[in-house]
Order: C-alpha cells, then sequence, then structure tokens
C-alpha cells in the first residue's frame, strides 16, 4: 500500500513539474512572438546612463539571499515580552531604525510583492495608475539628464 502511495504521489508530481514546463513554454513563446522583448529593448535604450549605474551601484549593495529573509516569528515578534517596543529618545530611534531596515529589507521587500499582487488581483485598474506613474516618472527621468530642467519657462539645475 505504501509502495502505491510513494509511486502516485511520484506521478503527480512528475505530472505536475510536466504541467509547469509546459506552461512556462507556452508563455516564453507568447513573450517572444508579441515583441514584448523588443518594447523592453526600446524603454532599456531611452534610460540615461546615469541612472543605470545608479540603479546598478544600489543593486550591488543589496542582496536578496535567502539567508537574509527573517522568519515570521521573528519578523512580527511572536513570543517576544515587547515585541513592538517604541524608542522614546529620539537619538536611539534612528540607529534602531537603520538597524531594522537593514535587518529586515527583505521581508519588507516580499510583503511590499505581496501587497502590490493582492492591489493587482482585487483592483486591475491600478495597473493603468502604476502605468501613468512610471510614464511621469520616466519623463522627469529623462528631461532632467542633461542636469538642467525648464520649468515655467525658467531653467532649474541639479548643482
Amino acid at each position: 500500500m505504501a509502495e502505491s502511495d510513494d509511486k502516485s504521489s511520484s506521478m503527480s508530481a512528475s505530472a505536475a513539474s510536466a504541467a509547469l514546463g509546459g506552461l512556462m513554454g507556452s508563455v516564453s513563446e507568447k513573450w517572444n512572438s508579441s515583441g514584448a522583448s523588443d518594447a523592453v529593448a526600446r524603454i532599456n535604450a531611452n534610460i540615461p546612463q546615469g541612472t543605470k549605474d545608479m540603479l546598478s551601484s544600489a543593486s550591488s549593495k543589496i542582496q536578496f539571499r535567502r539567508e537574509h529573509l527573517r522568519s515570521p516569528t521573528i519578523f512580527f515578534g511572536l513570543g517576544e515580552e515587547k515585541p513592538f517596543y517604541l524608542e522614546k529618545n529620539p537619538a536611539l530611534l534612528m540607529p534602531r531604525l537603520k538597524h531594522n531596515v537593514k535587518f529586515f529589507y527583505l521581508n519588507y521587500a516580499v510583503l511590499t510583492g505581496i501587497l502590490f499582487m493582492l492591489t493587482v488581483l482585487v483592483s486591475p485598474s491600478a495597473l493603468i495608475g502604476m502605468a501613468l506613474l512610471a510614464f511621469a516618472w520616466m519623463s522627469v527621468i529623462k528631461s532632467t539628464d542633461s542636469g538642467e530642467m525648464r520649468i515655467k519657462g525658467e531653467f532649474t539645475s541639479g548643482s
């Protein structure tokens, strides 16, 4: 009996991986046939080099490794006497906030991703707002590429 359970679980696992492989293959085919990779290449070509350099230096500092993901008991303070103690001394508040951000940054990123996905599932029209916001930021980045920006007819300089 245990042998047949092992065989059936093995077959269901292989069927699930085959279905996932087929799904990934069809997604890849649709991506390639839709011209999305060309659109991404055009967008990438329009990003100023200074912005690319800044993003690459920031991404080299941030490491997304599994061991940096803290367990829910640590992240939510389960089982601790004072899990969310708020510092009242301003001199101690900033170092604690910096430490928390460094210690829990991957948990914050995962939580943000989950909230983003839930927002898209609940309100798909939010994608339109996000696209408009992305377009606005891209236009600001592109217009300030030279270090100057024209606001109401006057030029402003970043330095």
